[in-house]
């Protein structure tokens, strides 16, 4: 009994938490893990009302029709001091414009004399239908006072007589003859990549028609671009010595041809007469005598960032004289292409005109 009673006690003893450390079990709790999205709700936009938008549209329409209006253009300022915003920018003639731009050219200033003279034209492109327009205009406009610029353009010429290839050595062409030509086109030796532009002779121009696909509708022989003429010695200064130009248009109804026309250390009268030479150029593209297709202009010379507008009025043809000499002319070219070489028919004139 005594030893039952020891046992049962050293068992009790063994298992107490004085002899053995207990380990305290923590029951395992879940817990959701509860997740924030922060969701970004989209902004409501209101719309417009019919009434708002029609308000806007008539207040903007009244703003546009007041910067070309009439009464605005024949402001003129009375004092020397006056709001830019009340007045329309103020014409200055072509030689006040030079001078001062020689001021900011001296070697005191920018020291750039020999600096280009730029010359920005604004074109009308409307004609007598309003909702037709004249495409984009390019072409050559041979100065009466030659500068250079850049590197001389690449000529052929097809011709036969002794005058016409003195003229073409006096020039420059990069190619002229008649049989040894021909046959380098043939073969292929003379690609478009030679040269910018081809010229005829009219004596010589039914030899070169089967040449044709030898040479792109672009670059062959035309005398509606004055490619095919019978004064071989001025179609010649033209295309080597003119001065290539195209415009680009900002508006429907308006364009723009930038243009250097001389040198800022060239004379005032050689300028000028060059202006002119480019104002008249410009006016043969017009197609309607409503009004004059050139409408403003202004004159800059870089690296001088300033601009003067130039009053373009003394400088404009009358539209009818132009309209009537540019179409006596074309039948003054198209006879004298006839009577050279009696070959050619209205009918050739046609075709090549069109292409």
């Amino acid at each position: 009994m005594t030893g039952l009673f020891v046992r049962h006690l050293w068992s009790g003893l063994t298992s107490s938490s004085f002899l053995r450390p207990s380990i305290q079990i923590q029951p395992s709790i879940r817990t959701k893990m509860v997740r924030r999205v922060n969701r970004h709700r989209v902004p409501t936009h209101t719309k417009p009302s019919d009434s708002w938008i029609q308000k806007k549209t008539v207040t903007r329409n009244l703003e546009a029709d007041a910067v070309y209006d009439d009464e605005f253009a024949k402001r003129k300022p009375v004092d020397k001091v006056w709001l830019v915003k009340e007045y329309p920018v103020r014409p200055w003639p072509l030689g006040q414009v030079l001078q001062w731009h020689r001021e900011m050219a001296q070697p005191k200033m920018l020291n750039s004399m020999d600096s280009f003279l730029w010359a920005r034209l604004k074109l009308d492109m409307t004609t007598a239908k309003k909702t037709k327009f004249i495409e984009n205009v390019k072409g050559l406009v041979t100065f009466p006072h030659y500068f250079e610029d850049r590197p001389r353009k690449n000529v052929v010429l097809f011709c036969r007589l002794p005058e016409h290839m003195k003229a073409a050595e006096k020039y420059g062409a990069y190619m002229f003859g008649y049989t040894d030509v021909i046959k380098q086109f043939e073969r292929g030796d003379v690609t478009d990549t030679n040269y910018e532009y081809v010229l005829c002779a009219p004596d010589v121009y039914a030899d070169i028609l089967h040449l044709r696909k030898k040479i792109s509708k672009d670059k062959f022989p035309n005398p509606q671009y004055g490619s095919l003429h019978p004064n071989v010695d001025k179609m010649l200064e033209k295309f080597i010595r003119g001065k290539e130009y195209q415009s680009a248009k900002y508006e429907e109804a308006r364009g723009i041809v930038e243009l250097r026309f001389g040198i800022i250390n060239m004379s005032d009268q050689q300028l000028t007469e060059n202006f002119q030479a480019l104002v008249e150029q410009l006016t043969t593209h017009s197609q309607t005598k409503a009004g004059p297709f050139v409408v403003g202009s202004s004159v800059y010379c870089p690296p001088s960032t300033e601009e003067f507008r130039v009053d373009v009025t003394p400088f404009l043809p009358d539209e009818e004289d132009v309209l009537e000499k540019k179409e006596s002319a074309k039948q003054v070219v198209d006879d004298l292409i006839k009577k050279t070489t009696p070959d050619i028919g209205d009918d050739l004139l046609k075709s090549s005109a069109k292409k």
